[in-house]
């Protein structure tokens, strides 16, 4: 290995990152495992494995770890002696990276042991590191900036790998995930090409469903104002059982105040590029009609291949960064819905795009009509990000907290049904084993209005399917209900227990804020 006298400044600085992240890794497993959960769970035969397994994994990871430190020094200095077990690093990386994976999903979302999240976090950012180390073998300062670029790719991998399964919760936290790629960015944006600065298309091919209640529209309202509106509708409802508290639109809330649509950053491909690496950062993708559909599934795709897979046909390799070698798809004709994303904890910077509307901050009451489906009290309101071409959907559900749904880029349809209208709206049983799904209908608004064809799964044929969709339909020709268009700038309150169907109409990307 030839010494190395020079090196490409943000390149030296990204690898002491990794270098003083690999050494905290190497101290902590040093230490004797923390136990997984603060509260044992249920004796099981996997969390037999879990206590026999832990010790030889930690053990494992902080080899690892060593090693990697040592291929470090030998690749920056080009001194020293290399282990020759340094060979083995990838490999075992990957074991201890399947192993934690299949134990973090061996269990109820919600009860996975801590321990198995913080291995397969570290093991994404010690496989980060040795890519990018291998890439830089033997480079010579002009060639450095190339092999930084071929390891980019699969680096920004494993770091979002991280956070989007586990919340970065390894040792090295989300906090030094994040750090890491601010250095990422400022060595990449100064280098990157960019193609035409179009915006996302707004054409509107499905058309729009017809609206026939529409919600009311308002501005100008006071904390107080909306805050009086809120408890006297709560109580009208609770006390007659009549619809209190309807669906708004507010058209004053973010038009004006959020950078996003005021500069129209999040219309242009290229911003939202440049704020992801070029397009590296890998987003969970939702591919399918919708969830409660059986050809559904998820994807970590990155969020170039979302862009110009699903989003926009009229991108190509031309319209943005340009440097990476990962393959472009052909626009799929399945939808692919980044649906329900908190996109502003995994990527910071494109939270000073937008800002909390101050209603969020208001008392709320809870649900009208049944306490069961109260939560415990946000301490501060839940953001998630919706992203998707024409033609994707969210099927009829309810949600748990009060909700401004905020749209920024395209227009959406929405349709709501008020909570006295549970009765109608068929709801699937819940699973105590899976998945609750007890919030969301089985009843497919598209089919039954005609705005789509039917796709439901449990109808055996034509016959069946229309008799179905004519009995619903006649169902809920009595029940009340709002619709409304949402255009860049509107936002709908959407109030706790209210079901509500929405669909994409154009190129749309809304967020939406819980809070109770």
């Amino acid at each position: 290995m030839s010494p190395a006298p020079f090196m490409w400044p943000e390149l030296r600085k990204l690898l002491d990152r990794f270098c003083d992240g690999t050494t905290k890794v190497a101290d902590a497993t040093n230490e004797e495992p923390a136990l997984p959960n603060p509260q044992p769970l249920p004796f099981t035969t996997t969390r037999a494995m879990d206590a026999l397994d832990r010790g030889a994994m930690t053990s494992l990871l902080n080899t690892q770890a060593h090693r990697l430190l040592n291929l470090h020094e030998v690749t920056t200095t080009g001194t020293g002696l290399l282990n020759p077990a340094c060979e083995q690093i990838p490999r075992r990386l990957k074991d201890l990276e399947l192993a934690s994976h299949s134990r973090i999903y061996a269990y109820r979302f919600d009860q996975v042991p801590s321990f198995w999240g913080q291995i397969y976090s570290d093991v994404q950012v010690l496989s980060a590191f040795h890519f990018l180390l291998e890439q830089l073998k033997r480079q010579s300062p002009p060639e450095q900036f190339q092999a930084f670029l071929k390891a980019l790719d699969e680096v920004v991998a494993c770091l979002d790998r991280s956070l989007i399964i586990t919340g970065g919760c390894g040792i090295l936290k989300n906090t030094w995930i994040e750090g890491t790629f601010k250095i990422i960015s400022a060595a990449w944006k100064p280098y990157a090409v960019y193609g035409p600065d179009v915006e996302f298309s707004t054409k509107e091919p499905y058309g729009r469903p017809p609206v026939t209640s529409p919600c009311t529209r308002r501005q100008g309202w006071t904390m107080d104002k909306f805050e009086r509106y809120m408890s006297i509708g709560h109580s009208l409802t609770v006390e007659t059982g009549q619809i209190g508290i309807q669906p708004i639109v507010f058209t004053d809330l973010t038009k004006d105040t959020w950078p996003a649509i005021v500069e129209r950053r999040w219309f242009r491909p290229n911003y939202l590029l440049s704020h992801t690496v070029g397009g590296r950062r890998l987003v969970p993708v939702e591919i399918g009609l919708s969830y409660v559909h059986s050809d559904w599934g998820q994807q970590l795709l990155s969020f170039k291949n979302f862009l110009v897979g699903y989003i926009d046909n009229r991108l190509t390799v031309d319209h943005a960064v340009c440097d990476t070698a990962e393959p472009i798809p052909m626009l799929s004709r399945v939808p692919g819905y980044l649906a329900q994303h908190d996109l502003f904890r995994q990527i910071p910077a494109l939270r000073n795009d937008i800002l909390v509307p101050d209603f969020c901050w208001a008392t709320v009451p809870g649900h009208p009509l049944n306490k069961d489906k109260v939560r415990p009290k946000l301490e501060v309101p839940a953001l998630n990000v919706w992203f998707g071409s024409a033609g994707t959907t969210t099927p009829l559900h309810t949600d748990s907290y009060t909700n401004l749904l905020c749209q920024v880029v395209g227009t959406k349809y929405v349709r709501l049904y008020p909570p006295q209208a549970d009765k109608y709206m068929r709801p699937f049983k819940n699973n105590p084993e899976g998945a609750d799904m007890s919030n969301t209908s089985t009843i497919d608004l598209g089919a039954v209005y005609g705005w789509d064809k039917c796709t439901t799964d449990d109808m055996s044929s034509d016959g069946e399917a229309a008799e179905l969709i004519e009995q619903i339909k006649n169902e809920l020709s009595t029940v009340e209900y709002f619709d409304c268009i949402l255009e860049p700038g509107d936002t709908l309150l959407i109030p706790i227990g209210w079901w509500h169907h929405v669909r994409s109409l154009s190129v749309s990307l809304s967020v939406s804020f819980w809070w109770n």
